[in-house]
């Protein structure tokens, strides 16, 4: 039994198609299971183990034609896009599914529908088994921290926070003059961590005034900051992948919903988790958030007290 899996991107929908993979492991355990996918993403795939081959994404017609020649038989397209659609169609499986995005009723909950939800990604990423006529039950997300990396050259104190300030989109980002104030109203044998990519440095700077306070955004690579992440006490994000790493790690983490909404099925996979979100009338305003609030209020995030957020990591 030859199976490909396809998910090109990016950090959270990666994480939540592992169920997939290991419902497939445990229902073909001699199988010989890849998985296409960018190669920045690669090493992610590989901490889910369930012994997968992970594969580079080529965008050449070399590569297309070299996944025909392995004789698949099932694709599981759980990207959906004309990208994968075309390594879908020159893999040539026997038997092949894309998953159901749901799009109608997303766009439905955007629009303004409080009585619709989707309870996870996870959940649809399943209908691709189901329209192959498999019945799985999907778990949580779940992968491993790699072995080997220590992080004994960081002090240890009391609790050990990461906040990761950033997200791809401006109405996603709880405002970073609220992880201030949050530091300095922390007891003083905390520990903060702030993360996040190249392009959110300035971002990342803008809140480390507290010597208390470590700057490593940017500075760490994927498997380095699995590992940082899985010696957390508490990981603080917004929507983001980030989120969902700390979720499948298992961590206790707080999740801070702004322009998106935890019913549109991207809330954190994971009984550890505190979500925090306003649930105002207009909320969630997009799938993804944008550039600005539409309103011009942003009450979404400025609802979200500091004190909610410092109750929750000083409690335990």
């Amino acid at each position: 039994m030859k199976i490909l899996i396809i998910r090109l991107s990016s950090l959270g929908d990666i994480i939540l198609t592992e169920p997939i993979v290991r419902y497939l492991r445990e229902s073909y355990p001699e199988a010989e299971i890849d998985y296409v996918t960018k190669p920045q993403f690669l090493e992610l795939v590989m901490l889910m183990g369930h012994e997968i081959n992970g594969i580079a994404y080529e965008k050449t017609a070399a590569f297309h034609l070299e996944l025909g020649r392995k004789g698949y038989d099932l694709v599981f397209d759980l990207h959906g896009k004309l990208s994968s659609y075309l390594l879908r169609i020159f893999a040539r499986g026997k038997r092949s599914a894309v998953y159901f995005k749901d799009r109608r009723t997303r766009k439905r909950i955007a629009n303004g529908n409080k009585n619709l939800a989707i309870s996870s990604t996870v959940e649809l990423y399943g209908t691709a088994l189901k329209k192959l006529s498999f019945e799985a039950k999907l778990d949580a997300p779940k992968i491993s921290a790699p072995a080997g990396i220590s992080f004994d050259n960081l002090s240890k104190m009391a609790k050990r926070i990461l906040i990761f300030p950033g997200a791809l989109h401006e109405t996603k980002r709880y405002p970073a003059v609220y992880y201030k104030e949050l530091i300095k109203m922390s007891p003083e044998d905390y520990q903060f961590i702030i993360l996040g990519s190249n392009a959110e440095r300035e971002l990342a700077a803008s809140i480390c005034e507290d010597e208390r306070t470590l700057d490593l955004c940017g500075q760490l690579n994927l498997l380095d900051l699995v590992a940082l992440i899985d010696t957390a006490d508490w990981v603080i994000s917004s929507d983001s992948g980030p989120m969902h790493i700390a979720a499948a790690l298992g961590k206790k983490q707080i999740a801070i919903f702004g322009a998106t909404h935890p019913r549109l099925g991207f809330a954190p996979q994971n009984p550890r988790a505190e979500v925090l979100v306003a649930n105002l009338p207009c909320q969630p305003c997009s799938l993804h958030g944008g550039a600005e609030c539409p309103k011009k209020h942003f009450n979404c995030m400025h609802k979200i007290k500091i004190s909610s957020v410092l109750d929750i990591i000083t409690k335990d």
